[in-house]
Formats: structure tokens, sequence, C-alpha cells
């Protein structure tokens, strides 16, 4: 006995290649330059960063290259320029990160050609230039990931390689934002045998000193900060479905949910309430695609606007946490067919603050992307009641009618295996589309298809 899964989605294909695929976005600007030397075949750039001047009202990107940080004038983005172009403490860096404080940017990077450190730039002269006012090993020679609470003016520094050996996690100060000073490593918590519970901090979340841990398998910590000199272990998310290796996290504006992402293929984006922080409880899970792989999750107002990788850009209604809807999407990455996934590839950071509401995004092999929303979240509905869609016989044989009501304009739909295959595909229209599916082997499919402005699930047995 055959199942599918009939999803509403708008795609564009040719053959079992996928096109360029959205939904509810709109590409704004693109930028990109392959004649720059890639790491591990296809990989140019990593994470990514906006700045925003205040002053000049003019709002910026910061791409992280294999070598050099690229900055972008996108106030007015169809107009996006490089302006400048400055390089990094370390060479042929495979992981970047960036975190702006002020007019400064922090930049660390990891795995990479030569060693390196903490660099910081001052990014008040752009878009003439940028000045370096750090530079140093001292504190840190490689890091994964650094983040800022402006409200306490303290820089975390993630995975931190110093001259001394290794921290899970270091605390700075940036009482003096040109010269940050040590305060602390964190004390990591022990289980009853007197071992580390963890070894490293992949990513972390702060918000009033209290900080929120990703710590590869071994999950979540949350703890108290406050007192550096008496550190608290307030809560561990480590059981839950669909565990991996725990990659970021975001709280939400209330505080009372926490959202994160396990940096495995499959492993959907998790939601959990906090507000009993000593027992927090899961909420729901979703994802782009069953197989797919969401990178980094932010959390801005009722939306949550997600890197996944191969599936580009992604953004979800979270006006009922309990019930995420799939609200815009934009496909940074063409390269693999619809439903297929291998990795590494495509999307890896996302921003989505700027005053602006664009949204900036950085692909490993394709560069810049600026972004915006055509409607928000809120203002319309996807899945509309007004467009039907029905799947029957059910259960079928060798023949599934689909039909479609108030459906505007004609479309595709488009038949997957569970390993995310593309296998067959057609255009459908308002009324009845025949789909022949007597071709099929017995197993389970996965049936997508995409409106202008809806989207819906069914599912159909076919014997």
């Amino acid at each position: 006995m055959k199942k599918i899964i009939v999803l509403i989605l708008l795609l564009n294909f040719i053959s079992n290649v996928k096109g360029q695929q959205s939904m509810n976005m709109e590409l704004l600007a693109n930028w990109n330059d392959t004649t720059l030397p890639k790491i591990d075949g296809d990989q140019l750039w990593s994470d990514i960063g906006g700045y925003y001047d205040s002053i000049n009202k003019k709002e910026y990107a910061i791409l992280l290259g294999n070598d050099s940080f690229y900055f972008f004038d996108i106030t007015e983005p169809s107009q996006t320029k490089l302006v400048t172009v400055f390089n990094g403490y370390s060479t042929k860096s495979i992981n970047r990160d960036v975190e702006v404080y002020g007019h400064y940017a922090y930049f660390v990077s990891e795995r990479s050609g030569s060693l390196g450190g903490l660099q910081i730039l001052d990014l008040q002269y752009l878009p003439d230039s940028v000045h370096e006012v750090y530079r140093s090993n001292d504190l840190s020679v490689q890091a994964h990931t650094v983040f800022i609470e402006a409200a306490s003016k303290r820089l975390y520094i993630c995975q931190n390689s110093k001259k001394t050996g290794i921290s899970a996690l270091d605390v700075l100060s940036l009482q003096n934002p040109e010269q940050p000073t040590f305060l602390a490593s964190l004390q990591v918590p022990v289980n009853g045998l007197g071992s580390p519970q963890f070894n490293q901090v992949h990513e972390m979340f702060s918000r009033n000193d209290t900080v929120y841990l990703s710590c590869y398998e071994a999950g979540l910590y949350i703890m108290d900060l406050r007192n550096l000199s008496n550190q608290k272990l307030l809560s561990v998310i480590s059981n839950y479905p669909q565990r991996g290796t725990n990659h970021s996290s975001w709280l939400n504006e209330k505080g009372d949910k926490i959202m994160f992402t396990d940096e495995n293929l499959g492993s959907p984006i998790k939601i959990f309430d906090i507000k009993d922080i000593s027992n927090p409880k899961q909420v729901v899970y979703f994802n782009s695609h069953p197989n797919a792989l969401p990178h980094n999750a932010y959390w801005k107002n009722n939306m949550a606007v997600v890197s996944s990788y191969e599936d580009g850009v992604y953004v979800y209604d979270l006006t009922d946490p309990n019930n995420p809807k799939k609200h815009a999407y934009y496909d940074t990455y063409t390269l693999n067919a619809d439903g297929v996934f291998s990795g590494f590839h495509g999307c890896w950071g996302v921003w989505p603050f700027l005053p602006s509401g664009n949204i900036i995004a950085s692909d490993i092999s394709e560069g810049l992307f600026v972004l915006k929303l055509k409607y928000g979240v809120g203002t319309k509905d996807i899945s509309t009641n007004q467009t039907q869609i029905n799947a029957f016989p059910n259960p079928a044989k060798q023949l599934v009618t689909l039909k479609l009501n108030n459906v505007k304009a004609a479309t595709e739909a488009v038949i997957y295996n569970l390993q995310g295959q593309a296998i067959l595909n057609q255009t459908v229209a308002e009324g009845d589309n025949p789909i022949n599916t007597s071709n099929l082997k017995s197993g389970i499919y996965i049936l997508k298809v995409n409106g202008i402005d809806f989207e819906k699930t069914m599912k159909i047995i076919i014997d």
C-alpha cells in the first residue's frame, strides 16, 4: 500500500532540476564573486551581519568571506554597492562570525588556514572605509561564534581557543569597546561523578545575562551568569524528539519561549515553553521539508526567520507558537533537486533586524541576498478558505485526481519519494487534474503543489 501526502507549494521545475523558488518573498539584490578561491569545493562565504548607521540613516550588510570581510551599502537595495573590503585576521577560514555593538564590529574565525584572533573594526566611517582598532590573539586565537549583550556590555566568545587552552565559553567586558578585557570563563556544570556535563558551547543567546547555551549532543543548557563568581545552572533541555547536534537558539520577546535548531539533516526547529524555567516543555517542532537542515533561526516579533541551507531563507508565522505556519521563503540555492538534501550547502546566515524590515542572507556559494516580504505576518492567510484542494479516490490505485477550486493560476504538482527525489511532475489548474501513478512502485510518496496565495496539506492512500 502506498501513501501520498499532498502539500500545496509554488514550484518551478525543469524535469527534476529545481529552479528559483519563492513564496511571498521578493529578491531586491544579489551579489556574488565566483572568481574568488573556494574551500571544500564550493564555499566562498559563511555568516552575515547587519549594521545600521543611525546618524546617516544608512543600512549595511557585512558578508564574511574565506579571507576577507565585505561591506555593502544596501540602503537602496536596487542600488546595492560593495563599498569596501577588509582582510580577516586568519586566511582560508571555513567559519567566520561577527557581532555589531554600536558602531563597532567584532570578528572571530575558526577552521582556518592560519591562526587568527579577535578583530574589531570601527564602522562609523562607512561608506568610505572601515578602521581596524583592535587585532590580538591574547584573548582568543580561534573561536566558533560571538554574542554581545549590549545592556551589560558583555562579549561572549563560544568555543574559544586561547594560547592557554580551550574554554567552552569566555566572557569579556566591553566597557571600553576598543579594548575588551577578560572577565571570566564559564564554570561548566558537572555530573554526580564530578565530570563536565559538556565540553564546548557551539553558539549561545543571552538576555539579562541569563544565557542559553547550545552544547552539541549534550543539548541546551540555561545558566544564570549575572554573578560571574557564582554561576548557576537553571535548566537543561537534553531529551527531546528529533534531538541532534544542538546548534543555536533565540528567545521570544516575552522571554517565555525558546526556539532552537539541531544541525542535522531532517532535524526540525524546536520551540520550548520555559515559563517554568526549571521544567521546560516542548511546544512544537517544524521544518521546511522533512529532510531539510535548518541552520540559524531568529525570533523576530511573531516570526521565525531561518537560514535553511539548501532550502534558502524561510519565514514562519508564530502568531500561534503552537501552530507555526509557513509564511514565506526564497530559495537562494538552486543546485539541488527540490526536496533532495545533501548537507552543508546553500544559505548559511540570515539577519532580519534592520530598520527597513529587509532581510539579508548569505549563501555559501551564491553570495549576498537582500530580500523583502511581500506582505507581513498576520496580514494574509496563506492557506485561504477560498482555495479548495481535494484528491480522490481515497484509497486509490493507479490514478489520483487532484481537484482545485478557486485557483488563480496554473501551477505544477510534483511527486517525490521519501529520499526527497522528484520523480513525477505535471501542470495543474482549476478543475480536475488526473495524475497517473501507475509507474510508481508500492510505497510512500510526497506530492507538492503550490499556488500564488495558498498552501495546504492532505494525505492520500494508494493501494
